[in-house]
């Protein structure tokens, strides 16, 4: 659960992705800097590309499975290199955070494994204090065009 102290966001880049391309690059150079126990939180509205850009990191990290939003299911678990597990949550359609009861999120966001966060704003509560945010905005007139902005939170 997230602590009540305040917390330090740090910008680390802010980026005009002008294509999907371009957006795969971005995923592939920030996760080369990821380590196991890191937790990402996705913030964006519809058709932003926030499942592409985790398609993009588990593409980096080699994942055996093919990575897909898990929408009905809540989370995907992915197979990577040296022992290595992606969490891939996506909560769009969480209506009440009774339904977190039982999933055992402090044993996923706390472990040496990498946690992606679709819809990280509706458990915000709930998330650890040191996670990396990834914003995604369209940009109006281009749709091709993101505004991707990603932070580094601690205490």
């Amino acid at each position: 659960m997230e602590s009540k102290t305040a917390l330090k966001a740090q910008l680390l880049q802010e980026t005009i992705s002008n294509s999907p391309e371009e957006t795969a690059a971005l995923a592939t150079e920030f996760g080369a800097t990821l380590k196991p126990g890191d937790t990402l939180a996705f913030y964006g509205n519809l058709g932003t590309g926030k499942t592409f850009f985790i398609q993009q990191l588990c593409r980096f990290f080699a994942t055996e499975e093919d990575p897909s939003s898990p929408t009905f299911t809540i989370v995907n678990e992915y197979h990577a290199a040296n022992r290595l597990y992606i969490y891939h949550f996506d909560f769009y359609r969480l209506e009440h955070n009774a339904e977190l009861a039982n999933l055992g999120l402090e044993d996923y966001f706390f472990s040496d494994n990498l946690c992606f966060i679709e819809w990280a704003d509706k458990i915000q509560d709930f998330l650890p204090p040191q996670r990396y945010e990834i914003h995604l905005d369209l940009i109006d007139g281009e749709p091709q065009s993101r505004n991707i902005r990603i932070l580094k939170l601690n205490e």
